[in-house]
């Protein structure tokens, strides 16, 4: 185990990510931990003939239209997400493919706790067309497990990490809006720059960006889960060790493990940004005006 140099791939103009733990997995992958945050970035997750058997099995249910290549496509296997109430719909479930199942034992799951040997059910595989985004956000807390996972293939793209604050506090509690509309907006290029992202006064945190090379899988719990927003700029070029690249598209999937009953709750100590501490807020402004 050793201290070592960030990955590479910052962007300039942001500071870097925090300096890496990185270890040499059994299997031979290559791991950078943030340990104070509880990220990990795991290179090389799945094989190049595995990312090739995903990208053809995406395209066999949702092929590209030459006539709109800019299109965002989106495919849900278990529970299907719901952008609306950001949890899951039950009356929409897809069976999931082998692709994913076959590589599901070799996540790493938590080892104890609570949600020990807990495995994502569900999964959200898209394909961003090439200068595509994706809004800055923190995933639902109540709704999932503590880990989130997110396998990129096909290309690699920079991901900013921001600590949220005052604004991503207010932001949540406005009246709710489709993250979809959010979405849409980003593939267009029409998505805020993050580094510009004040409120009046607002103090908005130093962010930091972190490349996601194609097969690797990126695993948030903890502050990072919870605490920090991440999202990808809309940009058709990025600076990678010092060049400019040209962005391909790229597919992920983001695997989730789903909450019910009693479990649909949150402790986290990031309130701010916690829905179940806004619906806890929401419920005591709804008493207090029956009073």
């Amino acid at each position: 185990m050793s201290q070592a140099p960030c990955p590479p791939g910052i962007q300039p103009n942001l500071i870097p990510p925090p300096t890496p733990i990185i270890t040499t997995s059994p299997s031979g992958n290559t791991l950078y931990e943030w340990p104070q945050i509880g990220l990990t970035l795991i290179h090389d997750f799945i094989s190049p003939d595995e990312e090739q058997e995903m990208i053809s099995a995406f395209h066999a249910i949702s092929p590209i239209d030459p006539a709109d290549t800019k299109r965002r496509i989106s495919q849900h296997f278990g529970h299907h997400f719901d952008y609306t109430t950001f949890g899951i719909d039950e009356s929409k479930h897809s069976p999931v493919p082998s692709y994913i199942t076959n590589f599901l034992d070799r996540l790493p799951v938590d080892t104890e706790g609570k949600e020990k040997g807990r495995k994502p059910d569900q999964f959200t595989v898209q394909y961003y067309p090439p200068g595509a985004g994706i809004p800055p956000h923190v995933d639902t807390h109540s709704m999932f497990g503590e880990a989130l996972y997110s396998l990129s293939f096909g290309s690699g793209v920079p991901m900013i990490f921001r600590m949220s604050g005052d604004n991503e506090a207010r932001k949540l509690r406005l009246p709710k809006r489709s993250l979809q509309e959010a979405l849409g907006a980003a593939v267009n290029g029409n998505a805020a720059e993050e580094t510009g992202d004040k409120a009046g006064g607002v103090v908005v945190h130093p962010a930091w960006e972190l490349m996601l090379p194609a097969r690797s899988l990126l695993v948030m719990r903890g502050a990072s889960r919870y605490g920090y927003t991440h999202g990808i700029r809309p940009r058709k070029t990025d600076v990678v060790d010092g060049m400019t690249v040209k962005r391909e598209g790229r597919y992920s999937i983001t695997m989730r493990s789903v909450r019910r009953g009693e479990e649909i709750d949150c402790d986290c100590p990031f309130p701010g940004v916690c829905d179940a501490r806004v619906r806890q807020e929401q419920e005591a402004a709804e008493r207090a005006e029956a009073q």
